[in-house]
């Protein structure tokens, strides 16, 4: 069996161990890709699986470590890294910090990827000008992804598809009843190419929303079986009056209460390190008349919020109805002494 069938999402206990593994002879040469996660999190799995298919592409397997860690486990390291919320996708070469993702997007992990491969000189930088040619595909690559919100790089048509997976891609799509447009690529063999470097996906089909490459039929197997599939679509595809309905929702939920909290658990039983840190900040500041709400309670409240927000983290945290940001703002004020006046003072929050 191959290296590249063997390749794992090394698993680190302890902070000790994860000292070991960067400095060890068979990583410390490598690209190191280190995912904080929590088990509970259905995207992390979702991630960690992504992790893995990228890996497995011919141009990166050999060049790439992997590993990830448990958030609440690593309380002072990710502190230091500033980590405020998982998944995040830290990447280190020779043990420094040189880039991270936060959240889950398969795009800029691709993209992330195969910039600092390049950068580090991990594979031959190609120096070679891109022909007319080239440049032509390309721009017609970028004018489909414009075209429509959801698109699909096929084999074949959805009518007529020429090959298994290709088949069930559209199934899918069909399934969710997803509206979708479609490129043949078989209908054009430089365009075929030209994709798989500009998309650094080497098979097909490929799922792009709104111009962001998803993947391909194993990634959307994967969203579907980790229940990410059909919230994506949500989140990109929204219909005007469902979108009036849970704004009006949100605007309920966000004033309930002059201070309102958005956290993963309950003050009291706090499902994550950023909770149970954000709850310990407002006690050390003696601020205890507050409503919360839990997010992982409810899956669309969870995804609707971080459009409204335009915040992609939680905690978040709401006061007299507004948006003030989410763990790291509040202890920057802690910091500069403002916390209590701004949740207090200025806004008419007892304590």
């Amino acid at each position: 069996m191959s290296s590249q069938n063997n390749l794992e999402v090394h698993q680190i206990a302890t902070q000790k161990d994860l000292d070991e593994y960067m400095n060890s002879s068979s990583i410390i040469n490598k690209l190191l890709l280190v995912h904080v996660e929590l088990e509970e999190i259905p995207v992390c799995k979702t991630v960690n699986e992504a992790l893995l298919a990228i890996s497995r592409n011919e141009e990166f397997h050999q060049q790439l470590a992997l590993c990830r860690l448990n958030a609440d486990h690593f309380s002072d390291f990710l502190t230091l890294q500033n980590v405020n919320a998982v998944p995040t996708v830290l990447f280190y070469y020779h043990t420094k910090l040189i880039d991270r993702v936060d959240g889950f997007n398969q795009s800029d992990l691709l993209k992330k990827i195969q910039y600092h491969i390049n950068k580090i000189g991990l594979t031959p930088i190609t120096t070679e000008t891109k022909s007319n040619t080239d440049i032509n595909v390309e721009n017609r690559i970028k004018n489909l992804l414009k075209s429509s919100q959801v698109i699909l790089f096929m084999k074949g048509t959805p009518t007529d598809p020429q090959c298994g997976f290709s088949r069930q891609a559209c199934h899918i799509l069909d399934e969710y009843k997803i509206k979708y447009n479609y490129f043949d690529v078989l209908s054009d063999q430089n365009l075929r190419e030209q994709l798989k470097i500009y998309s650094n996906w080497n098979t097909y089909p490929q799922l792009y929303i709104n111009g962001e490459l998803i993947g391909g039929l194993d990634i959307m197997k994967q969203m579907i079986e980790n229940g990410e599939f059909q919230s994506k679509f949500q989140q990109q595809l929204k219909t005007n009056g469902k979108d009036q309905n849970m704004k009006k929702y949100l605007e309920n939920l966000i004033n309930q209460a002059p201070l309102m909290l958005f956290i993963k658990g309950t003050s009291e039983t706090p499902k994550c390190g950023f909770t149970k840190e954000l709850i310990n900040l407002l006690n050390q500041a003696n601020i205890k008349n507050y409503k919360t709400f839990d997010i992982l309670q409810d899956e669309n409240v969870r995804q609707k919020l971080k459009e409204y927000s335009s915040w992609q983290t939680y905690p978040q945290i709401y006061v007299n109805g507004q948006f003030i940001g989410g763990l790291d703002i509040l202890k920057q004020m802690n910091e500069e002494g403002t916390l209590v006046q701004t949740l207090t003072g200025n806004q008419g929050v007892a304590v």
